[in-house]
């Protein structure tokens, strides 16, 4: 891997936040013009058995702080979504967005030739290249989540494709 495919790595995650921080602040104008409260979407889901509103955010962001954590070699942040109000959900996306532009600043290719090991349930654990961490476990995920989060506020009559369009029509291929 090289620089480049580290600063991309950390531009599409970058804007691709930054359409979703933009879908939520426009689902949010949506439900104040309608006189509705945002709060009371946080426990929609797309079916019964997938996680809610905020755990999608939450896994999404998710993907990006633990690339950003692996870049210099730390923890990631760990958010209970749970615990986030739509305001929450809000400042999580662009708390993402700071802590991944900080900690990928100095971070260069060498980074990506390392390993990295994820734990998996019943004591198991796969063991990944820097290339296929971030090409064939971060961005996948990263994607699904965001996609969910999106199909929820789709579901639930809110950020319509109109709103999509222009919240993606800035962003870089």
């Amino acid at each position: 891997m090289s620089d480049a495919v580290l600063k991309r790595t950390t531009e599409i995650f970058t804007t691709r936040l930054q359409v979703l921080a933009g879908l939520l602040d426009a689902a949010e104008t949506q439900w104040r013009e309608k006189a509705g409260d945002p709060e009371t979407f946080l426990a929609a889901r797309l079916a019964d058995d997938m996680f809610p509103f905020p755990h999608q955010i939450a896994f999404a962001c998710n993907q990006p702080n633990r690339f950003a954590a692996w870049c210099i070699d730390a923890a990631a942040p760990e958010t209970d979504p749970a615990t986030l109000d739509f305001a929450g959900l809000k400042r999580h996306v662009w708390d993402t967005v700071a802590y991944l532009a900080e900690r990928t600043a100095t971070a260069d290719d060498r980074v990506l030739d390392r390993e990295k090991r994820i734990d998996l349930s019943g004591g198991r654990f796969i063991s990944l290249t820097g290339p296929l961490y971030v090409d064939e476990w971060l961005l996948p995920n990263f994607y699904f989540h965001l996609v969910t989060g999106y199909d929820i506020l789709r579901h639930e009559g809110r950020a319509g494709s109109g709103n999509l369009h222009s919240a993606i029509s800035g962003v870089s291929a």
